[in-house]
């Protein structure tokens, strides 16, 4: 009967770890399918926003050379009809326009703020999960690469992918709602714009991925984590765009009328007394029901009862700063996310 040697510290010492190249490329082998379907639904969605955002600008640039700039406003001469319709048709509203069937460019964005989500959900549960829930770990983590080693391999490429992908088709998203927001039709502060524009989109996929692999390895489960991920996203995101957003920077306050720019994005309005006294909405409301029909409130009827407006918005110049800030923050939690699930594996008993 015959025993291997066990082999000696020296040996130990010498033998080299394997290298972050094989760990990537097992990675992938064990996650190619995951991805495989990520692209196909990013191909997909970019294939659409492609295809329609050239028929989007070839409209704008007919709007563009009949109406002249200063009458898009009011519509443009007669002759220009078909031309605003056939533009304004695509945003789904506008100038008397038959409106096209199906999506629009006021749906897709509402229905690109599930994808971050999704992305995360699918990629991300079940990336260390699935080997905790078979079992297969045990034999893993025994092959000389560690299982710190193993984690950051299968966590940090796929992040980075994923992240990588989400960025390149918010670029794709901004350049197809850009005749929108260059013809004033809409702003970006919009929150199914803002989500999906800028380094928003990218940010909150990358959180969504770190948000599902801890989850995975906290539950042990990859579809309860993807299902926890999920709820998780769906109403931070919520909480993000009604409640936190809109305070990333004290709001400008200005009196009169509304602040003018459809990018601005106004947080509230209210009503004083010249003296500063705060006016109820129920008394506003009392006198605004008075006015006889079809006159609307103006400046004029404010004075007549000692009355000021009070605006407080967020520039449209701000759009960038806010963009920055939401995606630091998330990009802050998504590496303090990545960095516990590592944790959290280094620390679980084999």
């Amino acid at each position: 009967m015959t025993a291997a040697a066990i082999p000696s510290r020296r040996e130990r010492a010498a033998a080299r770890p394997v290298p972050w190249t094989r760990l990537t490329w097992v990675a992938w082998r064990q996650h190619r399918a995951a991805l495989a379907g990520a692209a196909a639904l990013l191909g997909a969605i970019g294939a659409y926003l492609a295809y329609t955002g050239w028929e989007v600008h070839r409209a704008y640039d007919a709007y563009t050379a009949c109406v002249p700039a200063s009458m898009r406003v009011t519509g443009g001469p007669r002759a220009c009809v078909p031309a605003v319709r056939a533009f304004y048709s695509f945003y789904g509203s506008g100038q008397g326009s038959v409106l096209k069937s199906g999506l629009n460019a006021q749906t897709v964005p509402f229905l690109l703020l599930a994808v971050p989500v999704l992305l995360g959900a699918f990629a991300g549960g079940p990336a260390l999960a699935r080997e905790l829930e078979s079992g297969t770990f045990r034999f893993a983590w025994t092959q000389g690469a560690g299982r710190v080693r193993l984690a950051a391999a299968r966590l940090v490429p796929l992040a980075v992918v994923l992240a990588a992908a989400a960025y390149g088709l918010s670029a794709l998203f901004s350049w197809y709602i850009g005749p929108f927001v260059q013809a004033g039709v809409t702003g970006k502060y919009p929150m199914q714009l803002f989500g999906t524009m800028g380094t928003d989109f990218a940010a909150w996929t990358l959180f969504s991925f770190a948000v599902a692999a801890f989850a995975g390895v906290l539950l042990r489960r990859a579809v309860p984590a993807m299902a926890a991920s999920i709820v998780v996203l769906t109403a931070l995101d919520v909480v993000t765009m009604m409640a936190l957003r809109q305070h990333y920077a004290a709001p400008v306050v200005v009196t009169g009328t509304e602040p003018a720019g459809i990018g601005n994005l106004v947080v509230g309005n209210w009503f004083t007394t010249t003296s500063g006294v705060p006016v109820s909405q129920a008394t506003v409301l009392s006198a605004f029901a008075r006015l006889p029909f079809g006159v609307t409130p103006s400046t004029a009827m404010l004075a007549e009862h000692h009355w000021l407006q009070w605006w407080s918005y967020q520039p449209a110049s701000r759009w960038w700063q806010f963009q920055l800030t939401e995606g630091g923050w998330l990009l802050a939690a998504s590496l303090l996310l990545i960095a516990a699930t590592i944790l959290l594996i280094r620390r679980r008993p084999a």
